[in-house]
């Protein structure tokens, strides 16, 4: 779901096939105020990306300076990469937009449906982490041999009837120990729920109106 909340349809984009000439490329991206264009093929399958500077490499390569012409096909310039199914994971996108500009997303049959643009990915970003809504932001530490964590963290929470907006775990750079973000509506019961938690042996690292 959250892929397809990503995706900016292939309607709404510029596209070019591999048989384009590349003044024919550098002309679109120029209308249209462009870096690099998806490049797909007759059947609508996605085949890479192009670019001023994917172009611009390619046109370097070349053994005869003398041969470079802005008038060949751009199929020499395109940059492959892999798409992103539309009913994969949003995890998929996130080391595939650090790398590239945008991340291509096919469906099933492998047909480009679209891509998600950076914007597209930090809107489901702050989404998924309650961005811009008023609570309460704890930063939590734990050791990864304490059985059953979230179990324990929202049973803690049971009694004081509030409402998680977001909950995000990652790495604290120790194999053994991990952080819990938890973001929790506003409440009264801010100072009890931390003293609870504590209590509870885990370690409440921050506490943060947001």
């Amino acid at each position: 779901m959250f892929i397809r909340n990503c995706l900016t349809p292939r309607e709404e984009l510029v596209t070019v096939t591999p048989d384009c000439t590349i003044t024919e490329v550098i002309r679109r991206m120029k209308l249209h105020a462009l870096d690099s264009v998806p490049v797909v093929d007759q059947h609508d399958r996605f085949l890479g990306l192009t670019g001023y500077g994917r172009i611009l490499k390619s046109l370097l390569r070349q053994e005869n300076p003398s041969s470079i012409s802005l008038l060949q096909q751009v199929a020499d310039a395109v940059e492959k990469m892999e798409p992103v199914s539309v009913d994969g994971d949003f995890e998929e996108v996130l080391p595939v937009i650090v790398r590239y500009p945008f991340v291509p997303i096919t469906d099933e049959d492998g047909i480009f449906l679209g891509i998600a643009k950076i914007s597209n990915i930090e809107s489901a970003l702050s989404l998924a982490f309650g961005t811009g809504l008023r609570g309460t932001r704890l930063l939590i530490g734990v050791f990864m041999d304490q059985p059953r964590l979230l179990e324990r963290i929202l049973a803690s929470l049971k009694s004081y009837n509030v409402n998680i907006i977001s909950l995000a775990t990652f790495d604290a750079g120790d194999t053994a120990a991990r952080r819990i973000l938890l973001k929790l509506s506003p409440s009264s019961h801010t100072r009890d729920i931390v003293k609870n938690l504590n209590e509870q042996g885990f370690r409440v690292l921050s506490v943060k109106e947001a």
